[in-house]
């Protein structure tokens, strides 16, 4: 969804700049619950206010919870049909090229010299491998990036 609105926002109708979109990002990523209903929110909020806000909400709940609904209405006809498997194995890999693209796109943003792949090796290190917490993690990291970065400005 995060490369869905990147590509249509950014790209192609030019109504968000980079600088927005990586700070939309931070705000997404930061903020508690799902990220496609944050996402809708930051973006409406920045595109038309609170009108904006509720527009791009009903947009992103309304039609999920209307196909869920169908869907479910015919569960038991096609429960076991090998095909559903087949779908679902389908989608799955769609969705991981998504994710992948979305990555890739944030990683081309975000590491934009030295200084910033140290942080992200740092605390990719620390999380996976140190088993360390993400506030700490996070915390450190920017004590990190206020060391290294200044002077900088």
């Amino acid at each position: 969804m995060l490369a869905v609105m990147d590509q249509e926002f950014r790209c192609r109708k030019k109504l968000i700049s980079d600088s927005e979109m990586n700070d939309i990002l931070v705000l997404i990523y930061s903020m508690p619950g799902a990220i496609g209903v944050n996402s809708a929110l930051n973006i409406g909020y920045k595109l038309a206010g609170r009108k904006g806000s509720a527009c791009a909400l009903a947009g992103v709940t309304i039609p999920p919870v209307l196909i869920i609904l169908f869907i479910t209405s015919f569960v038991e006809m096609f429960k076991n049909s090998p095909l559903t498997g087949y779908a679902f194995i389908s989608i799955r890999a769609a969705v991981t090229v998504f994710i992948l693209c979305t990555v890739g796109n944030i990683v081309k943003k975000t590491f934009r010299c030295w200084k910033d792949i140290v942080i992200g090796l740092f605390a990719f290190l620390a999380v996976e491998f140190v088993d360390l917490s993400a506030v700490y993690v996070v915390a450190s990291c920017g004590i990190l990036g206020m060391l290294m970065y200044r002077g900088n400005e």
